[in-house]
């Protein structure tokens, strides 16, 4: 029965992927499809959320990628490849309900990671990934109970993470910079330097602290420009006390940069009097030349200004035009986006019915004739009527014989991935409506229980007692009343 089942399975999921081909999709090509689902799953971080559907859907495509071209395979390849597209189907609707219950730890996850904490690995970081995950794969499996207190913990993980990269990315340089000129005794030599690189790395601390960034930026880099003038003057000075001529080595230089900086403004710069003397001329013949550069700069922002008015002019003309033109295509390409998505959205549709379909032809081969009925109602779920499973009158004892029927049952429910089941008991009209009802409780939570043991992956089961209230016959005859007496599994698709 086992083997008959297997071979119905590959040959029907033949059918079923053959019915989806309209027209023909290649199976290169359906890799490609899947291959880029994973991708823009993974771009908007729905692993996150959806850790177990997502990593089913890549083992999927990795076990059809190593059969891909084997002789014999191509079925399975292309059943693994569908199943991929299903689970990652499932995963990003799931992943848009989950994602409001994680807001507050994923807003917190965002800004650690744009201050750098998931590029520096920080353990920070590492532990709040880890509670995520965990947190994660309970809600996946529909496990919220416990959660109501970890969600800020981990939030605050997070943040945690991101103060640690904050000062790690912000601060290092300006630090390792005012390390390096202290080992040169920059205090010795250059307090003034060393005093006001200190005093901007406090500033810059303190801005930190209260999340001013901007402010702490330019701070910590005030900080680095100050150690590094402290570090270069003392490697100068270094430099000119070991030449001949010393003082020469030292002053020259920045004379004639100002002699230089005179010559470019057509004067000439006299050092009589020394070098304070010398400085005061400059000093006057920068504001003289300053002066005279903002006279030229204020007469050219008129020229500008009145340009710039009448090309502003021009220019918004045009753009009326433009956005008129623009607003005609943005109509016709959301026209196209419409159809378009219509249409992907009854491709999507007419695949996921069809290959309900073939699935249910499949679970009916895993039973034996008269054992049960497999089919989709009108509300799209799957109907397995359980006729085999038979109970004495009165009771809701299962005998060993059941066992087999039930392992069958096992065996249909594992075609549908990621299905919950509602296990339904139901009787017929002997007897009062109460007793019934208690009677068909007792019947499904029987089944219930033994179909759980059966069942190799974790699904969700539930039992319910219909009692006499849903007859499929007449109860008027022996044959009616033996068809109401029976157990349906409800199978509710994802």
């Amino acid at each position: 029965m086992k083997r008959r089942f297997l071979i119905c399975l590959i040959a029907l999921a033949a059918g079923a992927t053959a019915l989806l081909a309209q027209p023909a999709v290649t199976l290169e090509d359906l890799l490609e499809e899947a291959e880029t689902a994973l991708a823009e799953a993974k771009a908007h971080e729905v692993q996150v959320i959806s850790p177990r559907r997502v990593a089913k859907a890549e083992e999927s495509i990795r076990e059809a990628r190593d059969k891909m071209g084997k002789a014999g395979s191509d079925n399975l390849v292309r059943l693994n490849l569908e199943s991929a597209l299903e689970s990652l189907e499932t995963a990003v609707t799931h992943a848009e309900t989950a994602r409001p219950k994680l807001q507050s730890i994923l807003e917190a996850r965002d800004a650690a990671k744009a201050a750098g904490a998931e590029v520096s690995n920080l353990p920070a970081w590492q532990q709040a990934e880890r509670g995520l995950m965990e947190i994660a794969g309970k809600i996946e499996q529909g496990i919220e109970s416990e959660l109501s207190g970890l969600r800020e913990p981990l939030a605050q993980q997070y943040w945690a993470a991101r103060r640690e990269a904050l000062r790690d990315g912000l601060l290092a340089n300006a630090k390792s910079d005012i390390a390096a000129a202290e080992k040169l005794d920059g205090d010795k030599h250059f307090p003034t330097l060393m005093a006001r690189s200190r005093q901007a790395m406090s500033r810059a601390e303190a801005l930190l602290a209260q999340e001013n960034l901007d402010d702490c930026r330019i701070a910590a880099q005030e900080a680095s420009d100050y150690a590094i003038h402290a570090k270069g003057q003392i490697e100068y000075s270094a430099s000119a006390k070991s030449s001949r001529s010393p003082d020469e080595a030292l002053l020259l230089p920045y004379d004639d940069l100002l002699t230089k900086m005179a010559a470019e403004w057509g004067e000439t710069l006299s050092f009589e009097g020394g070098g304070e003397a010398a400085i005061r001329r400059f000093e006057e013949m920068y504001a003289r030349n300053m002066a005279r550069e903002k006279a030229v700069r204020d007469s050219l922002e008129g020229v500008v200004m009145t340009s710039r008015e009448s090309m502003e002019n021009s220019l918004t003309d045009m753009q009326t035009s433009l956005a008129d033109q623009q607003n005609k295509m943005t109509e016709c390409e959301q026209r196209i986006a419409d159809i378009r998505a219509e249409r992907d959205l009854a491709v999507s549709r007419l695949r996921k019915r069809e290959l309900t379909a073939q699935r249910a032809q499949i679970a009916q081969t895993a039973f034996d004739p008269g054992d049960a009925v497999v089919y989709q109602n009108m509300d799209g779920n799957i109907i397995i009527h359980l006729y085999g499973v038979k109970f004495s009158s009165g009771q809701a004892t299962l005998g060993k014989d059941q066992k087999s029927i039930l392992k069958k049952a096992a065996e249909a429910i594992e075609v549908f991935p990621d299905v919950k089941v509602v296990v339904e008991g139901h009787t017929d009209a002997e007897g009062s409506e109460s007793s019934n009802q208690e009677l068909s409780e007792k019947r499904a939570a029987a089944v219930g229980k033994m179909l759980e043991g059966e069942l190799k992956s974790k699904v969700a089961i539930e039992t319910v007692g219909k009692g006499e209230s849903t007859p499929i016959a007449s109860n008027d005859t022996a044959r009616g009343r033996a068809l109401n007496r029976r157990i349906d599994l409800v199978l509710t698709l994802p």
